[in-house]
């Protein structure tokens, strides 16, 4: 990608803590319902087999005037077994705290995707979001924020301003630039999301009964790390896997929903650089199965 088709996605690109609060809990842009959920998943790829497992919560924390105030928390290893030079252990660490109110949203948090997590603030990224609702007109609302990152691949510690635009009715949930959620029936609906520089999600879900749906969905996944003790310390380190996957969810009332994937991921890549379009020292990677299992309990 272009530097400068970067930049104007950047400047449009309505982060995930601006629109906190103006969706519903678990829309598009909004913060997930308070509960705490576990994960684990294995995928199988020639030369790049690949173990993961994680713990992650978000929680409400109270109220102060007009203002919702709510914390999030997770940790995810990841081991890999290659024969390349891919880390055989990292970590996807993640802190936020998020404050909602009529007009402005406010949004802060310290993320370290790395080796050694929070070993230094060259492993570290700190965040900060905060937006206002310029004009709301029925189900058309405009929002204006500004975003810094403190690791950022581009404009690395410098504010960007941005400008956002939702539409929300009973069926329709679309964010610009760019999450969808389209309710095509009372059991069907479609979701798709993008984020620059190349992240996509397409998915279908549709739910058998009161307790089981079904899910399929696929895209590309794309994972940063700011590895310990890097030469250069702008020098990231990108994981790109296309993919597609099989997910059945069960919810029996009153127990934590558990889910099941199974899918395919096909052939990827990683390589290092400043930002995404330097390739430095790129390895492709096999495709290969892959499965999950998944738990959440709500709060």
């Amino acid at each position: 990608m272009k530097t400068s088709t970067l930049l104007l996605l950047l400047l449009l690109l309505p982060a995930a803590a601006s629109a906190q609060g103006r969706r519903g809990p678990g829309g598009p842009g909004g913060r997930q319902p308070d509960g705490l959920a576990v994960i684990s998943s294995f995928s199988g790829r020639e030369n790049f087999d690949s173990r993961s497992a994680g713990l992650s919560g978000s929680f409400a924390l109270g109220k102060a005037g007009a203002y919702a105030f709510s914390g999030s928390a997770g940790l995810t290893h990841h081991r890999t077994w290659t024969r390349g030079p891919f880390p055989g252990e990292l970590y996807d660490a993640d802190l936020g705290l998020k404050a909602a109110g009529p007009k402005w949203s406010f949004g802060a948090g310290a993320r370290s995707n790395s080796d050694k997590p929070y070993a230094s603030v060259h492993e570290t990224d700190l965040h900060f979001d905060a937006s206002t609702t310029l004009r709301r007109s029925g189900p058309h609302t405009l929002l204006f924020g500004v975003n810094y990152s403190s690791q950022r691949s581009f404009l690395k510690g410098l504010p960007f301003p941005y400008l956002a635009y939702s539409y929300v009715n009973e069926k329709i949930q679309l964010f610009l630039p760019f999450s969808l959620r389209w309710k095509l029936s009372e059991k069907s609906e479609l979701a798709a999301a993008y984020l620059p520089p190349k992240y996509f999600n397409l998915s279908l879900t549709r739910k058998v009964s009161e307790a089981v749906a079904l899910s399929l969905s696929g895209g590309v996944r794309l994972n940063q790390y700011l590895l310990a003790g890097r030469p250069d310390e702008d020098q990231i380190l990108f994981l790109e896997r296309p993919y597609a996957e099989f997910k059945v969810s069960v919810t029996p009332r009153g127990w934590p929903e558990l889910a099941v994937t199974a899918g395919h991921g096909f052939e990827g890549r990683y390589f290092s650089g400043r930002q995404y379009d330097e390739h430095h020292g790129e390895v492709d990677v096999k495709g290969g199965p892959a499965a999950g299992v998944s738990a959440r309990l709500p709060f």
